[in-house]
């Protein structure tokens, strides 16, 4: 079975409370995903705004605020790359 990532590399999320204890000076926090440890399950190494180094999450403590997959969804529904204009 293949797994599907609920964030993809480039995703923007926000750190919340999920299935583990979590440090309370993460919570609120926004950042960019950067890699899923694969050897680990469900956890992401996150590049925190404003932080140096990358800190890992389980997928239960993050939510997408927006993903590269969104943004060519969008133009997509607007039309998408030009390639029509010149028609």
């Amino acid at each position: 079975m293949v797994k599907i990532q609920k964030f993809p590399q480039g995703t923007r999320v926000r750190v919340k409370r999920g299935d583990f204890p979590l440090d309370p000076e993460f919570e609120g926090l926004e950042g960019i995903v950067v890699v899923l440890h694969r050897n680990q399950g469900r956890r992401y190494w996150v590049q925190l705004d404003g932080r140096e180094g990358l800190e890992a999450f389980d997928e239960s403590e993050l939510s997408a605020i927006w993903s590269p997959a969104s943004i060519r969804e969008a133009g997509a529904h607007q039309g998408g790359s030009g390639s029509d204009a010149a028609s």
